[in-house]
């Protein structure tokens, strides 16, 4: 019912416009009758209506299955990322991070199975995030939109592009300056305000060409600086784990440990621990781009493209814990507890008896920031007879967390945990939240997080036009890729009350500090902790300069991965008066290196002791693929498109190394030997083009996966005793399938809509329990609805968007539905000057996740309302 609501207001909102700008424009008719004016009226319409024309040519005559969107298209929505502007595509999920766009998923696959590229070229990213493990797929929140000449989704493959991707690829093209107004600079300034944060954040962008007077050579440069305070309001569990019970001659419920095989209550779904989190960050996003081009002479052209985007993401966390898990492995009993699908949903839990606490208060600071550089030179030829390409370029995306300071503020004391209520987290602690001097400082600790990732690449392609009947074109070409990806984590040492914390001898009550105001206002009820006893970061953070820090590699999660890859192609372009097709394969070699460290044999007392452990792995992939169009009139065409498509598994995975609590006899071991994910993939899809603005389809794809990535639970034995390993395989296969509908209509009088559909569904059977699991990054249904408006003087678009639950890939964690309306409007009092008023999440929508069950929550979080108000001014510079 709230969705419907929605979608009345939005198409409420957009008649009423519709109506002011129409007797707008009678008024306006009525004291100026000029032909002129009526004539520049008319251009001013087609401004919007151009990029749309151009937007569905693209599609139209593209030889392959594929969706674009322009740089004047993306303009109108509110998007500040190339994420945001890219969940306006058909097929496309876009999964958040702190209330921003980060990663794009295509049809109904997670974001690290498919590629982005830059001008047609892989673009490495980095992760702020302390606990982040790397991932394949690029963090966009480093990508302004303003930078974006096109955005292109490629979801159907040819020869002549990049392998690595199972659902679809994306290209990023960037503004070209021999296509833009030399001489013109643009500026676009706003102010942000959050609801939430409660503060106002400058956005700042400019765009500026030129073009020599001999007209062969031009450059272009781009240059933006976006802030950004937000505030994430969340109640959070995490941890949750099978664990079984003793129940003694009280009823009481105790910690069985390793005797699960004669414990009364054996492999309840349980909480390691949660709280009730106030996450503020402040972002801020500089960003550089240049992109240059130079006629030679009339067979050679050079181009170049540089690339500089910096985040910095410095961050504070205060979290009122709860934590059975930390509790019951120090003694604690649960005295009244209830169970529901095998979920332990509430427990009340004694104070600890073999710890002096049994939960804590956390207040974190970190000093986060990452870097993504590209640098792409590009050497085309053409000639009579032969046209060639040679390509050169290098990309590094690095960074993290370079401090992450934890003040662990604790107690012992009597507390119970409910989460029974759907989307809510119940507390109740003995010892109050509110009193501070109850709880004193248990540890400190200094940690950091630091990633690179790296790639080299050598790119030659030739083409040649054949005077054959139905023969076009031949391609072939080739290019050498090495890619690096390395990842560590430090962590402080002797932080406890015997070390570091103890030295300080401080309590909560130390830091007094403010506590934010509306915390939780649309989340939980009376019962859900919503006020704590807050601490002052910049009086803990001096304390914390006065302490001697000593920091060690962990070892259990320092891997670096090397991929070198060769790859051919060939491929042969056919078309005839009615059809157009392109033929070829692929083949790509991949030589692996991967470097972790593995634990070796030490005694249960004594320190874990690591050796370093590389291993090699080389593949060959053959790729073929096929594409055919078919004009079945002027307006309606037909495709069909057949490929094999793999995607590499992601690089934590990969890690040869094998990490184990020698006490509990059990842990996590990497699996150097992975394949790749494969899949044969066959797409059909209709276009209707019924005027030169609107299109109707439908496209229909099919993945058959040849193996999933499962993880299998084995007996091994290390260091003389028997364990309990999880170690990733490949598992059984799948298939991935759906439907895309899409719609789009320039109507009248300035009126126009947007409209698309994805039914998605994914199917594979567990080859460990041989149940029917969950296709990550699968929601079954996605959609998105604009309306819009456009006149010389108003331009009006609100755009919702929408998901069902999915699975995220993150053990049995899912997200659960999730909408959003944004929208735009524009005023233009003259040619070169805007005012622009923009909003995101107008309907405030929270994400939901949980793992398992839905009595098992993860994250229930709310980011707020974002609001922008600006102006952009264009003028020549001449």
């Amino acid at each position: 019912m709230k969705r419907i609501c929605y979608l009345f207001l939005l198409f409420t909102l957009l008649y009423t416009s519709t109506t002011y700008a129409q007797n707008s424009g009678q008024r306006a008719s009525k004291e100026s009758p000029d032909n002129d004016q009526n004539e520049l009226l008319h251009i001013e319409i087609r401004a919007f209506h151009d990029s749309v024309v151009k937007s569905l040519n693209v599609k139209r005559y593209s030889q392959q299955t594929s969706d674009s969107i322009s740089a004047q298209e993306i303009g109108k929505f509110p998007d500040k990322n190339v994420a945001e502007a890219l969940q306006r595509i058909t097929g496309i999920s876009l999964s958040r991070v702190q209330g921003e766009g980060e990663r794009i998923g295509v049809r109904g696959t997670t974001p690290e199975q498919n590629r982005t590229y830059l001008n047609g070229q892989y673009l490495a990213s980095a992760d702020w995030w302390i606990s982040s493990l790397p991932s394949r797929g690029f963090n966009f929140t480093l990508l302004p939109a303003d930078i974006v000449s096109s955005l292109e989704v490629y979801k159907t493959p040819k020869a002549n592009q990049d392998e690595g991707s199972l659902g679809g690829a994306i290209n990023i093209k960037t503004l070209d300056p021999f296509f833009s107004d030399p001489g013109v600079l643009a500026i676009t300034a706003q102010t942000q305000y959050n609801d939430l944060s409660q503060k106002y954040d400058p956005q700042l962008s400019a765009v500026y060409s030129w073009i020599n007077a001999d007209q062969n050579f031009a450059t272009l440069f781009t240059i933006n600086h976006h802030s950004r305070s937000l505030r994430r309001d969340g109640l959070e569990s995490w941890g949750w784990h099978e664990r079984s019970y003793f129940i003694n001659d009280s009823g009481q419920l105790t910690s069985a440990n390793n005797a699960q095989t004669t414990a009364d209550l054996q492999n309840i779904w349980s909480p390691g621990g949660g709280g009730s989190a106030v996450f503020q960050q402040d972002r801020a996003l500089t960003s550089f781009t240049t992109s240059t081009s130079y006629h030679i002479n009339e067979n050679w052209t050079l181009k170049g493209h540089l690339l500089h985007s910096q985040l910095n993401a410095d961050n504070t966390n205060q979290n009122f814990l709860w934590q059975p898990g930390k509790a019951l492995d120090a003694g604690s009993q649960i005295n009244d507890y209830q169970i529901k699908d095998n979920t332990l949903v509430y427990g009340s839990l004694t104070p600890a008896q073999t710890q002096p606490f049994n939960t804590s208060m956390e207040a974190i600071w970190r000093k986060a920031e990452i870097q993504t550089q590209s640098i792409h030179l590009d050497l085309n030829y053409s000639g009579p007879w032969w046209r060639a390409q040679y390509q050169i370029g290098y990309t590094r995306g690095s960074g993290g967390t370079s401090e992450d300071n934890t003040a662990q503020f604790a107690t012992n004391t009597q507390y119970s945990f409910d989460t029974r209520d759907a989307k809510n987290i119940q507390t109740d602690y003995q010892t109050s939240p509110l009193n501070g001097r109850q709880w004193f400082l248990s540890e400190a600790r200094n940690d950091s997080q630091d990633g690179n990732d790296t790639g080299y690449f050598l790119q030659k392609d030739f083409s040649r036009d054949l005077s054959f009947k139905h023969l076009n074109t031949i391609r072939f070409g080739g290019k050498y890729k090495r890619h690096k990806r390395d990842f560590q984590r430090l962590r402080s040492q002797n932080g406890g009350l015997q070390g570091l914390a103890g030295r300080l001898n401080t309590t909560l009550s130390d830091y007094p500090a403010q506590f934010v105001s509306g915390y939780l206002d649309k989340v939980g009820n009376d019962n859900t902790l919503k006020a704590y006893s807050f601490a002052d970061i910049n009086a803990l953070s001096r304390d914390f300069a006065t302490l001697n820090f000593e920091q060690e590699e962990e070892k259990t999660s320092r891997f670096t991965i090397e991929e070198e890859t060769l790859a051919g192609y060939a491929m042969i372009e056919l078309a005839g008066d009615e059809y157009q097709a392109n033929l070829g394969v692929r083949i790509v070699s991949t030589w692996q290196k991967a470097g972790a460290y593995e634990r070796i044999a030490t005694l249960p007392a004594d320190v874990p002791s690591y050796n370093w452990q590389a291993t090699s792995k080389n593949y060959t992939d053959i790729l073929p693929s096929l594409n055919i169009q078919f004009d079945l009139s002027d307006q309606l065409i037909s495709r069909f498109a057949v490929a094999r498509v793999m995607s590499r598994a992601q690089f934590h995975h990969l890690m040869p190394s094998t990490n184990y609590n020698v006490t509990q006899a059990q842990g996590q071991g990497g699996n150097p030997n992975l394949n790749p994910y494969r899949a044969t993939q066959y797409d059909f899809g209709l276009e209707w083009y019924f005027t030169d603005s609107a299109l109707a389809s439908i496209a229909i794809f099919n993945k058959d996966v040849e193996s999933f990535i499962e993880f299998n639970r084995n007996i091994e034995s290390h260091e003389g005793i028997l364990m309990s390993i999880d170690r990733p395989i490949n598992g059984a296969g799948g298939v991935i399938r759906g439907v895309e509908l899409s719609y789009q209509q320039a109507i009248a009088y300035g009126f126009g809509v947007i409209a698309n559909y994805t039914f998605v569904d994914g199917d594979r059977t567990s080859q460990l329990t041989g149940k029917t699991d969950w296709v990550p990054g699968t929601s079954r249904h996605s959609a998105n609805l604009t309306a819009y408006y456009e006149n010389s003087v108003l331009s009006l678009r609100l755009a919702y968007n929408y998901r069902t639950q999915f699975a995220t890939g993150i053990g049995e964690t899912k997200m659960d539905d999730y909408g959003q309306l944004d929208g735009s409007v524009t005023l233009s009092f003259s040619d070169n000057l805007d005012l622009v008023f923009e909003f995101l999440n107008l309907n405030d929508e929270q994400i939901y996740t949980y793992d398992r069950n839905e009595y098992a929550p993860t994250a229930i979080y709310q980011n707020g309302r974002r609001f922008y108000l600006g102006a952009r001014y264009r003028f020549s510079t001449h």
